[in-house]
């Protein structure tokens, strides 16, 4: 038979690709993220590969390995289509299931305890040897993991540029929310591992698992903390904490008279060695108060908390469950209700590092919004016998009304309660990444013994940072007036601050003699109040007032309104002085305050001098009058001693600028 010249000649490419499609991980958490690969051939050549959730196309990948990322809210069967040049196409199928459960977690990331969020850290989620999924930090660093099943998860954070976090041991239960933080540090050296350290965690035998034993309060905790042989961390190891219900960092964080923690630095000549030897604490003997607090008379499963730091600042994190007897006779007491809580907010400048030691502040670390803690102080002064308490558990709410437990400290009593609320006799510290920038939070402190027993709610509400700035004279200015007039801006109000503080130190560069303003004291200051109306500083708005206070570290008077006429300068309301003094002008406009020299100094300065003025300390408050214009919340710039009253915290920044006086 004949061919029709009309019928086509069959020499195109008519073999379809051959695909198949796996997934990285066939069961996952929900909203997880995991990796599909397609492997595709074709006789001439795939061109492209497209992956479809249904009938919606999520992605094209046109080069091998030919991948999508999914995020999985549900289970999912996914599709990959591959096509050659000649429009042949297959196709094949994989599916991807979620694991169910009715626990979850919150969680967010920081570059230090008290510290800025980390936005775009990869969140890995493991249970056992199952890889959940991967999940990313947001812009405010938090994560959420929901829909878990009840167990042990252990939690991963990487992300470029920063050293490594793992956390071990998180626990979920059914229908409730596990709150958990990361602090994920930029790297002390980038192109070293981001593993941390990997530890194996004992009783002090060496031998017999540590999770799930059972210790007596009455005679310790024994534990062992040796780095596993595969371990893979950038030696030396700077750090190792312990500490029971909390995570470990300094002394400065998470000790108190009644909350102790133990910590160990490892040889640093073995770098890749991390030994603790046989430990036991929460004896007389060794680190006492270890226990405070904690356990039962029928055991209870409490959580001790190992972490390790290695010196590429890599974290390594276990929440190991034992179960802990406390016979305590106070367990038994009849208890009442502690006195005088207050909680008051510290922004700073320096983050700090507080749960690593030997490193120095970074200037301006921490940007607007983050590097806040709180301090709670109370009293309990019942010292009867049978009833002082077993422990003090502190909670705190976000809305005023719902509390939850965020710490626990061992029960005492004393007769001390200052007025001063910083030298209060219990304490406890705050150093939550929930803690936000213009929220207002409540606490309360329950005494526990036989019964339980709130203490009065306190609030604070943390500020922003405070940026004071010198305007004039001038930085390397000359001819400056032998009676200048200091001036400087200050952000108080736009923080939602009451009020700030100063002393300014000038020094004469010839003879290095000079002057504090108003004195040589750090809590000798200058302060200055724009006007926030009855429900801040009791001043109305756009006027202004300036006085100066100081005082012993165990005085209230330190940082009150103020309580004399003969400490002001500047009173343009009329509220403390009917004169309405104008002695040190404060522009509520600009926010500008105007220091005259001489009205604090008698004596001018000398001719054609060099001279240095600084900011010693700077920091802005707000009270709290609801609970008797106490301070309830600090913004502090620089202020140099930890041991002076009112701040507890140094940092050390500060502005220096020169000028040169003029002849008379």
């Amino acid at each position: 038979m004949g061919c029709n010249p009309t019928d086509p000649v069959p020499t195109g490419d008519t073999t379809p690709p051959t695909v198949s499609l796996s997934a990285a991980l066939t069961a996952v958490a929900q909203g997880a993220s995991t990796t599909l690969t397609a492997t595709a051939t074709d006789n001439v050549a795939v061109t492209k590969v497209e992956f479809f959730n249904g009938a919606t196309k999520l992605s094209e990948d046109t080069t091998a390995p030919y991948e999508a990322v999914v995020t999985v809210g549900a289970t999912t069967t996914y599709t990959a289509t591959a096509y050659d040049a000649a429009g042949n196409k297959a196709s094949a199928t994989t599916s991807v299931s979620v694991a169910a459960g009715t626990g979850s977690v919150q969680g967010t990331v920081v570059d230090q305890n008290i510290g800025a969020p980390v936005a775009g850290s990869t969140i890995t989620v493991m249970q056992g040897a199952t890889n959940l999924g991967t999940f990313t930090s947001g812009a405010d660093g938090s994560f959420s993991l929901p829909s878990l099943a009840a167990g042990s998860y252990d939690i991963k954070a990487r992300k470029a540029g920063h050293a490594g976090s793992d956390l071990y041991g998180v626990v979920v239960t059914d229908g409730a929310a596990t709150s958990v933080s990361l602090v994920q540090r930029p790297a002390f050296d980038t192109s070293a591992t981001t593993n941390p350290a990997k530890l194996i965690l004992t009783r002090g035998d060496g031998s017999t698992p540590l999770a799930g034993a059972t210790f007596n309060a009455s005679t310790g905790i024994d534990f062992k903390i040796v780095s596993a042989a595969d371990s893979d961390h950038v030696g030396p190891v700077r750090i190792v904490y312990a500490q029971l219900g909390r995570t470990p960092g300094s002394a400065g964080i998470t000790a108190a008279a009644n909350a102790s923690n133990y910590n160990f630095t490892p040889q640093q000549n073995l770098p890749k060695v991390v030994d603790s030897g046989s430990v036991t604490v929460g004896t007389a003997a060794s680190v006492p108060n270890f226990t405070a607090g904690f356990g039962s008379a029928a055991g209870e499963t409490v959580y001790m908390t190992v972490m390790a730091v290695d010196y590429n600042y890599n974290y390594s994190r276990y929440v190991v469950p034992i179960k802990l007897i406390n016979t305590s006779a106070t367990a038994g007491n009849t208890v009442v209700a502690p006195t005088q809580a207050a909680a008051t907010a510290y922004t700073l400048k320096q983050e700090g590092s507080w749960t690593t030691p030997y490193s120095t502040p970074t200037p301006d670390a921490a940007p607007s919004g983050s590097g806040v803690f709180v301090e709670v102080r109370w009293c309990y002064t019942n010292v009867t016998a049978t009833a002082r308490p077993f422990a003090f558990d502190i909670e705190r709410s976000g809305d005023g009304t719902t509390f939850t437990k965020i710490g626990t400290v061992g029960g005492n009593s004393s007769t001390s309660c200052d007025v001063n609320q910083q030298a209060r006799p219990f304490n406890f510290r705050d150093t939550s990444a929930d803690l936000t920038v213009g929220k207002t939070f409540t606490y309360r402190v329950l005494a526990r013994g036989a019964n339980s027993v709130a203490s009065n709610t306190t609030q604070t509400t943390p500020l922003a940072q405070f940026t004071p700035t010198f305007i004039g004279p001038a930085d390397e200015s000359t001819g400056v007036s032998l009676n200048p007039t200091f001036v400087m801006g200050q952000n108080q109000t736009a923080i939602g601050a009451d009020g700030a503080g100063y002393n300014l130190r000038l020094r004469d560069l010839m003879t290095l003699g000079g002057y504090n303003l108003p004195g040589a004291s750090a809590n000798a200051l200058i302060r200055v109040e724009e006007g926030t109306g009855a429900t801040g500083n009791g001043i109305a708005a756009g006027q202004s007032l300036v006085f100066v206070s100081s005082g012993a570290s165990n005085t209230a008077a330190l940082l009150t309104p103020p309580t004399t006429a003969g400490s002001i300068r500047t009173d343009t309301s009329g509220k403390y002085v009917a004169s309405k003094p104008n002695l040190i002008p404060v522009d509520t406009a600009a926010h500008t305050v105007s220091i005259p020299w001489n009205v604090l100094v008698a004596t001018p300065l000398q001719p054609l001098r060099p001279y240095k003025w600084e900011m010693y300390s700077g920091f802005a408050y707000k009270y709290a009058p609801a609970e008797g214009n106490r301070i309830s919340a600090y913004s502090v710039y620089t202020w140099p001693d930890g041991t002076v009253a009112p701040i507890n915290q140094t940092r050390g920044t500060n502005i220096n600028w020169d000028f040169i006086t003029g002849t008379k």
